[in-house]
């Protein structure tokens, strides 16, 4: 699988020369203030927050549910699940949490394209509702080639048992797709720009990317930790998200056109109702999931 680590590397590597090149072509270029606002950052942060604990926590529960579809006993934990027993499709289930994650995240596009004139932050939510259960369920395939020991590698190589062709092409697709759609969500969070704001100006887009995405995802991702650990190693996980996915949205943002450029109220004052859900839901994980719940 000596193709896949190559297409990998070009993965991590791609945005940074993509970054460079967008810095050689507009160093010249400024940017003007008050273009965006902390609110957008904070906001954007929890709604990331949010969204990547509820795919998370729905691709578990359909790992689990799966199991129970076969008769087993499952246990819900925070960032996890187990079963007891034996049944012949349990490997093929280990695939059931990836496929429902995925397919929400179809869902969540088409519902954001349906609803491309609205001005709630919860327009935001959806949109990284849909990132997330693309991001979190896509790369699976390219970790399964490499291991198939992971969930989706026990349901492709362990039941399915795909040809080692098969799983190369599978593997190359998903990390072609991982930086298609990134891109397309660059086009899509400048969609919420205040619609008094030049977009002709590349600066402009990389600023606003910056505060809606980037730093977001990266905050996002800091208040995602407490929601993984223990063990510590699971803290890592909204990182590694961050990594092969956000650096192409903020690379793609010059050459990137909003699809309505439509004021949103993300962009006003920090919202109250999603850093309580938040904290809701932090709760939840903790004294419900942590112990682990039977199905």
């Amino acid at each position: 699988m000596v193709l896949v680590k190559v297409f990998i590397a070009i993965l991590f590597v791609g945005p940074i020369v993509w970054g460079w090149r967008n810095w050689v072509k507009y160093k010249g270029t400024s940017a003007p203030k008050h273009i965006v606002n902390y609110p957008t950052l904070i906001n954007s942060a929890v709604l990331y927050a949010l969204a990547f604990n509820l795919i998370f926590f729905l691709q578990e529960l359909f790992l689990v549910l799966g199991k129970k579809a076969l008769g087993l006993k499952a246990f819900l934990y925070h960032n996890d699940h187990n079963w007891v027993g034996e049944h012949s499709k349990t490997l093929l289930m280990q695939g059931s949490g990836a496929a429902a994650i995925f397919l929400i995240g179809l869902i969540c596009v088409l519902l954001f394209r349906l609803i491309p004139y609205s001005k709630s932050i919860w327009r935001l939510f959806v949109l990284w509702l849909a990132f997330h259960g693309l991001i979190q369920s896509i790369p699976q395939v390219m970790v399964a080639s490499l291991d198939p020991n992971t969930d989706v590698g026990e349901a492709l190589v362990g039941y399915i048992n795909l040809s080692q062709t098969s799983l190369l092409i599978l593997a190359i697709t998903s990390i072609i797709a991982i930086a298609v759609i990134s891109i397309w969500f660059s086009r899509q969070l400048l969609d919420f720009v205040n619609s008094d704001v030049d977009l002709n100006n590349p600066k402009v887009k990389f600023k606003y990317i910056r505060f809606i995405a980037v730093g977001a995802a990266f905050i996002g991702s800091i208040l995602v930790v407490p929601f993984r650990i223990p063990p510590m190693g699971q803290a890592i996980t909204p990182f590694i998200v961050f990594v092969f996915s956000i650096p192409w949205i903020w690379s793609a943002a010059a050459c990137s056109t909003p699809v309505t450029h439509k004021s949103n109220g993300i962009n006003e004052k920090i919202y109250w109702s999603p850093i309580i859900l938040l904290v809701l839901l932090l709760i939840f994980f903790r004294m419900v999931l942590t112990p682990g719940l039977e199905f």
